[in-house]
């Protein structure tokens, strides 16, 4: 199997034209060097840009079935090849967790080029169901379609719930960022349906993880796992299964616990925990924390490196901010506070402690 890379605003209409191919899909508007970089790694037989089909002579990978590749916030990013079987069962567990069936109609609203798009274009299409594709941008006007169910990053999600109606949605899928409690509340006035935060991962073909649809959604948590192993060692989450892009157990890289119930709990990159005089902080729990103290915070993230960093949005003070970092702990008492219009994000639509670091600094 050789490898098509599609480089378009509007790749859900080239999906299927190349069955005989590998897929992958990258940003045709993103930065220039980013766009080069994953070209020149994906070994493409295929290109296609608005400007036509480029041919020529890449490697054949055997069954493969889609590259997917991470953001490349901590470096390089790294690229991970899946079969057809692989990705199969990933969507076999998300049409089983979800019961879709092509009765069902899905508003696809994040990017294609993204994992949470790509596996979710299979979704669809092996159910047989009707999908409309839509620019988050498009969501400012309302939109002519009625889905019965939604997936997409907190953020996307939340405008959604503010400019559109959905009388027959089913479900919200939330997933790719960690979804915050205020969120989750906001999020289940607005839809009146039940809100499902999931996870996945680019290392496991995107899903691996969710609260169930007809049981206890547990605010906070990532749910159950669908389809994989999972496993915490020295607080780090630990994964297997036939979806990953190993057949051995490999970290995450993520902090996690589980609860009584089973329920796992995702709180924050080994990478991105807070040392702030010898004691070790969780960033999503201090989040978390001053998200319920301050309902008026729009989004909040912490970060630094031997000291406690800040940015936020919302029509919020910084002292109401600060004022409570201070209630937590008096080593949370940030040395930069900054209200900001709107928190930069990568390439992915994630917060980048690390950038955010390196911005702020």
């Amino acid at each position: 199997m050789k490898r098509v890379v599609l480089a378009v605003s509007d790749p859900w209409n080239y999906f299927n034209q190349f069955p005989e191919y590998s897929l992958a899909i990258v940003n045709p508007d993103g930065n220039v060097n980013r766009k080069q970089y994953l070209l020149d790694n994906l070994d493409w037989s295929l290109l296609v840009t608005p400007d036509g089909i480029q041919h020529r002579e890449g490697g054949d990978y055997g069954d493969e079935k889609m590259v997917m590749y991470t953001s490349g916030t901590t470096g390089d990013s790294k690229f991970f090849s899946y079969s057809t079987t692989q990705v199969q069962h990933v969507v076999d567990n998300i049409i089983a967790s979800y019961k879709l069936t092509a009765n069902d109609r899905f508003l696809s609203v994040m990017p294609l080029w993204h994992g949470h798009g790509h596996i979710l274009n299979y979704v669809v299409t092996t159910a047989g169901m009707q999908v409309h594709h839509v620019r988050p941008s498009d969501l400012k006007k309302q939109i002519e379609f009625s889905p019965t169910w939604v997936s997409a990053i907190p953020d996307i999600l939340r405008v959604m719930s503010r400019t559109q109606k959905f009388p027959d949605l089913r479900f919200a899928r939330s997933a790719s960022v960690a979804l915050p409690n205020q969120a989750f509340d906001e999020l289940k006035r607005s839809f009146n349906s039940p809100i499902i935060e999931s996870f996945g991962m680019s290392e496991s073909c995107s899903h691996c993880f969710t609260n169930p649809l007809y049981g206890e959604q547990r605010i906070g948590t990532i749910g159950l796992p669908d389809g994989i192993d999972a496993d915490i060692r020295n607080g780090s989450l630990w994964l297997r299964g036939p979806q990953c892009h190993t057949a051995d157990w490999f970290d995450t890289e993520d902090l996690a616990e589980q609860d009584s119930a089973g329920y796992y709990k995702i709180l924050g990159r080994k990478s991105d925990r807070l040392t702030l005089h010898g004691i070790k902080l969780d960033p999503l729990s201090i989040e978390n924390q001053l998200y319920n103290r301050i309902p008026q915070l729009d989004e909040v993230v912490v970060f630094g490196e031997n000291r406690m960093m800040c940015v936020y949005t919302g029509d919020v003070l910084p002292s109401q901010v600060r004022q409570v970092l201070t209630d937590i702990s008096t080593y949370c008492n940030p040395k930069f506070l900054a209200q900001v219009d709107a928190i930069p994000r990568n390439n992915a639509g994630k917060v980048s402690r690390t950038s955010l670091k390196e911005l702020y600094q």
